[in-house]
């Protein structure tokens, strides 16, 4: 767990500094008076700058932006710290920012970092939708792009490095569903409503759902990925319901906001949480004995593979037009191997190639 924790920090103010970041023109700075080296030593020197170059890494020189729908969760702020850590391993100097969850300043964002001349894109998008104007931009400007969690209605992207959303709700369920004996009174929380990857998660829970005849779902909310907002639902339901038996949350952060609610009516006994997304905090919960599980969609993951990605394509390589990511459910029975799973990026723990 130290592990863990340590990423969390380092991760939590890589998401203060990094927020807003933009590739600013060098400045040469003059000589100074009677600056003249001998040739001895300049050969010296050349001789040593040449061979600090050699020792940089081979990416060395490539510019990629990055941008995310906001920096104030931290599934974003775990993804920008995989990135992070994957661009410093290949020398590419890294620019991110969030979006505060608007499509139009994503939409800006992209426009400035092509002003910048960036040498690749990586987009994680407010709206698959929305976004496409900023992709065919980047299209336009001949800049590849790599996009993370659902891939864009439109536009050409080199990359999408996505999961499989309809698969994950409907692993939720059928977990859920087998922890209470295929019997029981369920409530859900759901992200943000018309979002496809909302959709798609919320449609394959219920579907699980609805394959257990005496497993009964009460209610679905969307909760917009939100702690305070699916606290506030969640209250909504305790209000409304005698009996809860589990509540599924599409992301870590309305579980824990469902959490809350729960604890402070006093029926953490009866309600099984199920998360997803694997975050620190989950991982917290789950060790505290508040939260039941967590489906890992490993965000540090995501963005480690998503700079690998678009560092292969700078540098010419073939590769896939789609990369699916793997889940992992946590538990406390498996929490000894939560800083394997969510942040272990050494060469064999790099699934994506297996699917090259």
């Amino acid at each position: 767990m130290k592990k863990l924790l340590a990423v969390l920090a380092a991760a939590t103010l890589l998401g203060g500094t990094l927020a807003g970041c933009s590739k600013a023109p060098g400045k040469e700075p003059e000589p100074a008076e009677n600056s003249g080296t001998p040739a001895e030593t300049q050969e010296e020197t050349q001789g040593e700058e040449s061979q600090e170059e050699t020792e940089k890494p081979a990416g060395s020189g490539y510019t990629v932006a990055f941008t995310v729908p906001t920096m104030n969760n931290p599934f974003f702020v775990d993804q920008i710290a995989g990135a992070q850590k994957a661009a410093d391993e290949r020398g590419i100097e890294l620019l991110t920012t969030g979006a505060d969850n608007a499509v139009n300043q994503q939409i800006e964002q992209i426009e400035d970092y092509i002003t910048q001349n960036v040498d690749g894109m990586i987009v994680h998008a407010v709206d698959t939708t929305g976004i496409v104007t900023g992709i065919e931009a980047l299209n336009e400007a001949g800049i590849p792009v790599v996009t993370t969690a659902e891939k864009p209605t439109g536009g050409k992207v080199t990359c999408a490095v996505t999961w499989d959303n309809y698969q994950d709700g409907y692993s939720a369920g059928k977990y859920i569903a087998e922890a209470l004996g295929g019997k029981g009174k369920v409530c859900e929380l759901s992200g943000v409503a018309g979002q496809q990857s909302s959709r798609e998660k919320s449609q394959g829970f219920q579907d699980a759902i609805a394959e257990y005849p005496d497993m009964e779902l009460l209610a679905s909310q969307p909760a917009e990925f939100d702690r305070a907002k699916a606290m506030d639902a969640m209250e909504n339901f305790l209000q409304s319901f005698d009996v809860i038996d589990a509540v599924y949350a599409s992301n870590d952060e309305m579980a824990l906001g469902a959490i809350q609610a729960i604890k402070a009516e006093g029926r953490m006994e009866e309600i099984f949480v199920m998360g997803n997304d694997g975050t620190a905090d989950a991982i917290k919960a789950i060790e505290a004995g508040e939260m039941a599980v967590s489906n890992a969609t490993p965000p540090f993951l995501q963005g480690y593979c998503a700079v690998d990605m678009i560092y292969r394509a700078l540098k010419g390589e073939d590769i896939p037009d789609t990369i699916i990511e793997q889940s992992t459910i946590i538990t406390k029975e498996n929490l000894d191997e939560a800083d394997h799973i969510l942040f272990g990026v050494d060469e064999e723990d790099w699934y994506w190639v297996k699917q090259f």
